[in-house]
C-alpha cells in the first residue's frame, strides 16, 4: 500500500526487476510509499505524494468521495477502449509529478493536480502510475477496471 520504506534486500530485488525490463503498475496509495527511495519515486514512478511539507512545498492534500470527470489525454495501449468518464473517487493535490511523464488521463477537478494516470519515461521498464482507485465505487467502475486491465497487460508486454 504505502510503506515508507522497504528492506534493503527488497529494494535490490525490485530494482533488479525494473532494470531487467519488468513492468510496474503503481496503484493509488502507492504514490505515497517508499518516499525515502528517490530513485523509485523520481525516476521510476514519476510522482510522489508529499505527506509533509518539503523543500518549500506544502504537504499534498486529498479529498474523499469526489465525483469527477476523467478525460483521455493521450492515445496509448493503456487507454485503449476508454472514453471520458465520471467516477466517484479520492483526489490528490499538491503532489510532485515529473515533467517527463506522459499523461494519459486527466481531470479538471479543483481538488486534483490534473494528471490521474501517466506513463513513466523510465527507459528500461514499462511503468504506469494510476492515482485513481481509492475505494469500492472506483474498483467496480467499468472504466477503472478496463484501465487497470490495460495497464497490467501493457506493463507485462501483452498489449491488449
Amino acid at each position: 500500500d504505502m510503506p515508507a520504506a522497504m528492506a534493503p534486500e527488497q529494494e535490490a530485488h525490485l530494482r533488479a526487476f525494473v532494470e531487467a525490463g519488468g513492468g510496474v503498475v503503481s496503484l493509488h496509495h502507492a504514490i505515497a510509499g517508499r518516499t525515502g527511495w528517490r530513485w523509485w519515486w523520481e525516476e521510476v514512478i514519476g510522482g510522489r505524494y508529499l505527506e509533509a511539507p518539503e523543500g518549500g512545498r506544502p504537504a499534498s492534500t486529498y479529498k474523499h468521495d469526489v465525483e469527477l470527470t476523467v478525460r483521455v489525454a493521450a492515445e496509448h495501449p493503456v487507454t485503449a477502449g476508454l472514453t471520458d468518464f465520471r467516477i466517484l473517487d479520492e483526489t490528490y493535490k499538491g503532489m510532485w509529478i515529473s515533467p517527463k511523464v506522459t499523461v494519459l488521463l486527466t481531470t479538471h477537478e479543483a481538488t486534483s493536480d490534473g494528471p490521474v494516470v501517466w506513463v513513466s519515461p523510465y527507459p528500461k521498464a514499462r511503468v504506469v502510475t494510476i492515482q485513481l482507485g481509492h475505494g469500492r465505487e472506483a474498483h467496480l467502475h467499468p472504466s477503472y477496471r478496463r484501465l487497470v486491465r490495460n495497464a497490467v497487460l501493457w506493463a507485462a508486454r501483452r498489449t491488449p
